[in-house]
């Protein structure tokens, strides 16, 4: 009962934030729907599952008493809303699965190195344009018995992230875009490209490594992309025409309603009580893990807003090149390990920064390498919170399989960095 109840509340969330998005209504109906579904799915939770969430909700707890504690201000929607966009996503690309028996017949995975390549360019030219979808799109199709093997894991978290090195599309450009004024997309992305590439380069000869014999990828053919194209440009195109829409927001609109029309017509009663009572209350988990992360990250904030750090610039820099780009990158990294969303250190990074009139360029260069590489590293970023809760993989496999990963990474953003400055720096 509880499940099925679950499944009505998530359908609820996602019409009623469906509806707040385009017409501007209060999302408190929607927030209010997805706490509920949370509720309801907790008790039921896996115990991995469930001892991250505790975590989140008791860090979250904690952080919040101490700064209520010392005086500052408690608003009920920062704490129980910043995440309800991305959940209305969610929902939304979970219906994804009613097409995808009328993509995949017949046509059979890529294996060996073959797959390793087509799934890593997959996941970045596709993500790049439709985001986390990409991530369900494909773990879905490869994954077995409900999860998916350590190499699908490492080329799954790693390079659909990595596509906020470079994608205009990403959230991280707009808040690079945001926070350095001024920065140049012609110039970045190249630099971009090249960190990409790299990823794809390290992840490659480290499943080499583990053997990529028997890898099952995700074939780049007409039959199995022709989903996810369709996503992409129907994302291209509704944009264009609304450029004011946040992407999640278009994702939300049009994942349903191509799912539907891409349905295969034999047994469409059938999916669609599959889809309400199985696949809504499975993202159950996702639910509880993001609304745990989005009150954690309201707990960071209210606990940074009363601390005082005796000044608000960085008086030990004279200057922002490639040697400070590098020291606020690493520090951008070891707070995403711990699950500080990249937003949350770039908009406390970003003042402090300021005063030293950075090149526009190389801070978002800066940014977008941190949200790239933090979010592909970290088991408490958003995109491994939702492989974790999706396909079963535990938060310490996902961070030791990927440490190594962002250590090599990272070295090659300080060797780009050093290249900007070398090629751009003002004489």
């Amino acid at each position: 009962m509880a499940k099925r109840l679950s499944g009505y509340l998530i359908l609820a969330m996602w019409l009623l934030n469906l509806v707040a998005l385009y017409v501007g209504i209060s999302q408190w109906p929607a927030g209010i729907c997805s706490w509920l579904a949370c509720l309801l799915t907790l008790p039921f939770l896996a115990g991995a599952a469930r001892r991250q969430a505790m975590a989140l909700y008791g860090a979250a707890l904690l952080l919040g008493l101490f700064a209520f504690s010392q005086g500052a201000p408690i608003k009920p929607a920062e704490w129980l809303l910043p995440n309800i966009n991305m959940l209305t996503m969610f929902a939304a690309v979970s219906t994804l699965n009613l097409a995808t028996a009328g993509l995949g017949g017949g046509s059979g995975n890529w294996q060996g190195r073959k797959g390793v390549w087509s799934t890593m360019a997959s996941l970045n030219l596709l993500g790049a344009v439709i985001n986390l979808s990409i991530i369900f799109i494909v773990g879905d199709r490869l994954e077995r018995q409900g999860t998916l093997e350590r190499r699908q894991v490492m080329v799954l978290s790693r390079l659909f992230n990595a596509a906020a090195m470079w994608s205009p599309f990403f959230v991280a450009m707009a808040v690079a875009v945001t926070y350095s004024p001024g920065l140049q997309l012609s110039v970045i992305m190249p630099f971009g490209l090249m960190g990409v590439l790299a990823a794809m380069v390290i992840t490659a000869w480290q499943v080499e490594r583990l053997g990529s014999d028997g890898f099952c990828g995700f074939p780049l053919q007409r039959q199995a992309l022709t989903l996810p194209i369709a996503l992409a440009v129907a994302v291209l195109a509704v944009k264009q025409l609304w450029p004011a829409l946040p992407i999640l927001a278009v994702i939300s609109l049009m994942a349903p309603i191509l799912a539907l029309s891409f349905m295969p017509k034999k047994g469409c009663r059938d999916a669609l009580k599959r889809q309400l009572y199985e696949r809504f209350p499975a993202i159950g988990g996702q639910l509880v893990l993001f609304l745990g992360a989005g009150l954690l990250a309201a707990g960071i904030n209210s606990a940074l807003s009363v601390l005082d750090f005796g000044g608000h610039e960085l008086p030990v820099f004279q200057h922002y090149g490639a040697i400070e780009a590098s020291l606020a990158l690493l520090l951008m990294l070891l707070v995403a390990i711990i699950g500080v969303h990249p937003i949350i250190t770039i908009s406390g990074l970003a003042p402090l920064v300021w005063p030293l009139h950075p090149d526009p360029n190389l801070l978002a260069m800066t940014f977008l390498f941190g949200w790239g590489i933090g979010t592909g590293t970290s088991p408490l970023s958003g995109s491994n919170l939702a492989l974790s809760a999706r396909y079963n993989v535990g938060p310490g496999a996902l961070l030791r399989w990927n440490l190594s990963y962002g250590v090599l990474i990272y070295l090659v953003a300080c060797l780009l960095f050093t290249g900007y400055e070398w090629v751009y720096a003002k004489i």
